[in-house]
């Protein structure tokens, strides 16, 4: 339910009509991914989290997260929520920057307890230097 968010932040993000509660962490991911300038659009389902630039023009207005897409800046989660992980599952960023601040957002909103995990790696060292940063990384 959006109205477990502040009033600016609720205008980036829409969350499927499913969910009664919204996990503490995802929304803190939420929460700070809607924080990133270039971020305006942000899905929440029962088993992922899309955030983006720009949305689909389709009817149900999906926020892009597609790789090598020429402007959209976005990543999507896929939500493990009973293993406490959170499996980066698609990111483009056609500007500089924003691939580390979209992975800073997800890792400064998890518990000690909770890890992230790239299960395909294609970025050509993006992630590498992302494990370096953040033990949290685990990549398969």
């Amino acid at each position: 339910m959006t109205n477990q968010f502040s009033e600016e932040i609720r205008s980036h993000i829409r969350v499927i009509k499913k969910i009664k509660v919204i996990n503490p962490v995802v929304k803190n991911i939420a929460v700070n991914l809607a924080e990133i300038d270039i971020i305006k659009y942000i899905t929440i389902s029962e088993d992922y989290i899309k955030a983006s630039s720009e949305i689909t023009t389709e009817r149900n207005k999906i926020p892009v997260t597609k790789i090598d897409h020429p402007t959209a800046v976005g990543v999507s989660l896929l939500l493990e929520l009973d293993f406490k992980v959170i499996q980066f599952y698609e990111m483009n960023s056609p500007v500089k920057g924003y691939g580390s601040k979209m992975v800073d957002a997800v890792i400064r909103a998890l518990p000690d307890d909770w890890s992230a995990v790239v299960v395909m790696d294609w970025s050509g060292g993006f992630w590498e230097k992302m494990r370096e940063k953040y033990e949290k990384i685990d990549i398969l």
